[in-house]
């Protein structure tokens, strides 16, 4: 993902969305767990993650790299 980061951020800024690297490293492993689940791939993370009865520790842990991750990005506003 640090490798894809300054594509992803310049692909965003056409898109009005500045992100900085560290918001992508940050939102990796958020990222993932929606995208398998939405392609529906459970894995055994994902299903840890859903899984409403256990692994606050991992919920705990997700939510706040979406967290840190969404803390820094900016809406950029078009120059006339």
């Amino acid at each position: 993902m640090y490798l894809l980061a300054p594509l992803l951020s310049k692909l965003f800024l056409k898109l009005r969305i500045d992100i900085p690297k560290t918001s992508w490293i940050y939102l990796t492993m958020p990222i993932a767990i929606i995208s398998h689940v939405l392609v529906g791939n459970i894995t055994p993370l994902t299903r840890d993650f859903i899984n409403t009865g256990d692994h606050y520790t991992l919920k705990i842990v997700i939510i706040i790299l979406l967290i840190l991750g969404l803390k820094d990005m900016k809406l950029v506003r078009k120059v006339q």
